[in-house]
């Protein structure tokens, strides 16, 4: 483990570090802003380290907490898009949307655990925008696993280190992001526009 993490980490009780896992997880899982998931995973980094817990059990409780945490977000999300005006979420259901969601939906979804900038509107949006209960179930299982995996893997062997250098990472993938969503937003803009000044000229020109 790194020595630059407290050493009074390790003093921590298991039981409580597990339930402390549990929750943040959790709540980081159902897309809550700026929930530090990753405090959770450097104390359990630290008792591994010191051999009070095992690798699996901390990713155990951590990928558990962040598995359901997506669930909760999925069916809260979800509940609150249908009673919003119908006006507005035919802004979001359109038949585009939902072929998109259907092709990129489970990349979307895997990697939304990992990345704090796409975890909340994917996690909220994605049971309105036409994903099933199933297919979202399954991905977010598979993404909540890679997601603590890793981290609790790296932070175990490399310690702030690895934390930093994620934070780093993603804060550079976030602009990119940004980026690619506004670059996806105008063309869908300007194909909607071209489109619908040929519905009202009657086509397109010969």
């Amino acid at each position: 483990m790194n020595p630059e993490v407290p050493g009074w980490l390790t003093a921590l009780d298991p039981a409580w570090l597990n339930a402390a896992t549990l929750g943040l997880m959790f709540v980081e899982g159902a897309g809550v802003p700026f929930i530090p998931g990753i405090l959770p995973m450097l104390a359990q980094a630290a008792l591994i380290s010191a051999g009070r817990t095992s690798y699996p059990e901390a990713v155990l409780w951590g990928a558990l907490g962040n598995f359901l945490g997506s669930l909760a977000g999925y069916t809260l999300g979800g509940w609150i898009l249908a009673r919003l005006p119908a006006r507005w979420r035919s802004r979001v259901e359109t038949p585009r949307v939902r072929h998109l969601t259907a092709h990129a939906g489970p990349l979307l979804i895997v990697i939304s655990r990992s990345i704090g900038s796409l975890r909340t509107p994917v996690t909220w949006t994605a049971r309105a925008l036409g994903v099933p209960a199933a297919p979202f179930t399954l991905w977010a299982l598979v993404g909540a696993v890679l997601h603590v995996g890793i981290w609790q893997y790296l932070l175990w062997k490399s310690g702030e280190a690895a934390l930093a250098y994620f934070r780093r990472a993603e804060a550079d993938l976030t602009p990119i992001l940004l980026l690619a969503a506004l670059g996806v937003a105008l063309w869908w803009g300007a194909r909607h526009l071209r489109n619908r000044g040929e519905r009202q000229t009657g086509g397109p020109p010969a």
